[in-house]
């Protein structure tokens, strides 16, 4: 018997009919935006990219920076962020918003995650109008870059 004949036969006889559920998405994936640099920068959804403030931290930073956001739909074809950082090479990780840390981490977020640095901030709209906020993310990644990671 066809299998959706077969559901719904049991169905019309009132019987509960038990389906095997379909693997959860792993929303800890990131899609990445095409690029070569040592720095990623990742942000929440992809639109932050085009804002003002993210054209600012991208021309600040030494050398090239590629962006990245969680993928909304889970792709397991996607990689996750220390497979990432692997994969490219990363020497540091700017990792936008509270929310996105607890999103990746689900608990304390390491200082470094394999070869990248990793560097807490807050979310690009809070960066876009608290100056201090901002004087604080330019330090962090001054001292970043200047300091020698230790493992």
């Amino acid at each position: 018997m066809i299998e959706s004949h077969r559901v719904a036969y049991l169905e019309a006889l009132g019987l509960d009919v038990w389906r095997a559920k379909p693997a959860e998405p792993d929303f800890n994936r990131l899609v990445l935006q095409p690029g070569e640099g040592g720095t990623l920068l990742v942000c929440e959804l992809p639109e932050a990219t085009a804002t003002r403030i993210a054209g600012d931290i991208s021309r600040a930073l030494a050398g090239d920076a590629v962006w990245a956001w969680p993928d909304p739909d889970g792709g397991e074809e996607l990689p996750r962020l220390e497979e990432a950082v692997s994969q490219q090479l990363f020497t540091r990780v700017v990792l936008f918003g509270k929310s996105l840390q607890q999103h990746l981490f689900k608990g304390e977020v390491p200082t470094v995650v394999g070869s990248a640095g990793i560097i807490l901030t807050a979310s690009l709209e809070n960066l876009a109008v608290q100056g201090r906020t901002k004087r604080a993310l330019w330090k962090q990644i001054s001292g970043l870059s200047t300091a020698k990671v230790q493992r």
